[in-house]
């Protein structure tokens, strides 16, 4: 079992290896496991010792791209659709099975076809977040150093780090040392 693992992360690393030979800029001990996608734009990067697990997609075009810093990880079947944009991942950031990121997405209008009108914002996460199982995050979202996000909770906007967000939208649950955030009702 262990021998299984061990070959599955020489395989990512040498994956790694290639995809720096193909204009990904790679930092020492990254993995980028089979199955997963990655079409990066201009100056991309996968910091050190940093792992995207099998069926992850990152897709940039163009002028867009992505960073995601040190030690980070995206588990299995993330969805990161990043365009045109910038997408900016911390350091030490763990990241739940099944994330869905838009840098792009659909926008609703009052006229014509919604196929047709779009929604374009670079997304920034900061370092020692976690997100939960599959969190979906918008376009223009800032999640702050230190948050955590639950699962299948929706971001849209600006989270402060400290605090446990979960729901759809995402809203302050506690603060990560446990205290409740202070009531909406009076």
């Amino acid at each position: 079992m262990l021998l299984g693992y061990t070959l599955d992360a020489v395989r990512a690393r040498i994956r790694a290896r290639v995809a720096a030979c193909l204009g990904l800029r790679v930092g020492t001990r990254a993995q980028i496991h089979p199955g997963a996608r990655v079409r990066c734009g201009a100056g991309s990067a996968l910091g050190a010792g940093s792992i995207l697990y099998r069926d992850v997609q990152l897709l940039a075009s163009g002028s867009g791209g992505f960073r995601i810093g040190v030690r980070s990880h995206i588990a299995p079947g993330g969805y990161l659709l990043i365009g045109q944009q910038r997408l900016t991942i911390g350091d030490d950031v763990a990241i739940g099975p099944g994330l869905m990121l838009f840098c792009e997405s659909n926008a609703v209008t009052a006229t014509g076809l919604f196929r047709e009108h779009y929604q374009r914002a670079d997304i920034r996460i900061g370092s020692n977040v976690f997100l939960g199982a599959r969190v979906t995050v918008l376009p223009g979202s800032v999640i702050e150093d230190g948050a955590v996000v639950a699962a299948h909770a929706v971001v849209r906007g600006h989270l402060p780090g400290g605090w446990v967000y979960g729901g759809v939208p995402a809203r302050p649950l506690h603060r990560v040392d446990g205290a409740r955030p202070p009531s909406s009702s009076s």
